[in-house]
């Protein structure tokens, strides 16, 4: 079957948002739905991917592909969950050797090989971040419903825009059943873009992390995971029209 795959980056103004774990996620729901999904970890600097499906040390890694030093199929891992994943690697010696700016090689790879790719971008506003942005069809959001947090999301949208990439949405995360933080409706107000899923903080999350699946595969039918099918459903609308 040919695919022309949809790029989707998840971005956030900084750390601790819950991005890649909403990144696996998203990718586990896509599986759920029905769609061949690759996720992609594009975070050169910190990378967590692998690491959450328990791969410590991946044995050929983006870095590798980037450098010419590993195929495709090498650096394409299936997980027992039935998540395929791009890990990069988490040696700064691989990290100082590796450029950027040549991920585009790899996403012509990919377009037909899925559905989706779903891109765990790295966080801030950097150059990294930029590359990423301007390969991918768009971005999804990923904040928490703190007033830093959205000020910092904030940044990030303007930086999307700057790069002439579509905001699909907010994927508002971590919240906690709106005490003492910010509303689905403020968080729209703020970030003049709508909330399309919101992921309550549980934790389920920790204990689908201790045995190194995606919560989305694990607790398939809880309501946690029904927030990424959302996202799923509506990125899929959006492709098919």
């Amino acid at each position: 079957m040919i695919y022309l795959a949809k790029f989707v980056a998840l971005v956030s103004g900084k750390g601790g948002t819950g991005k890649t774990t909403s990144a696996l996620n998203l990718g586990q729901a896509f599986i759920n739905t029905g769609k061949k999904a690759i996720v992609v970890d594009a975070n050169l600097t910190t990378p967590n991917l692998a690491l959450h499906l328990g791969v410590l040390q991946p044995k050929s890694t983006l870095n590798q592909f980037l450098r010419k030093e590993s195929s495709l199929n090498d650096i394409l891992h299936a997980h027992p969950c039935g998540l395929s994943f791009i890990p990069a690697s988490p040696s700064y010696a691989e990290f100082k050797k590796t450029d950027s700016a040549a991920l585009g090689s790899l996403f012509n790879h990919l377009e037909n090989l899925a559905d989706v790719i779903v891109v765990d971008a790295p966080s801030g506003l950097g150059q990294d971040v930029e590359h990423v942005l301007r390969l991918c069809d768009e971005a999804l959001v990923v904040a928490n419903p703190t007033p830093s947090s959205m000020m910092d999301a904030l940044k990030t949208i303007k930086l999307a825009e700057n790069n002439e990439t579509p905001i699909s949405g907010v994927l508002l995360n971590m919240s906690h059943n709106g005490r003492h933080e910010l509303s689905v409706k403020e968080v729209e107000e703020i970030l003049g873009h709508a909330v399309i899923a919101n992921v309550k903080h549980h934790r389920k999350f920790r204990k689908a992390l201790h045995q190194q699946v995606p919560l989305a595969y694990k607790y398939k039918r809880s309501g946690l995971s029904k927030e990424f099918t959302k996202v799923a459903n509506y990125l899929s609308l959006e492709q098919n029209g």
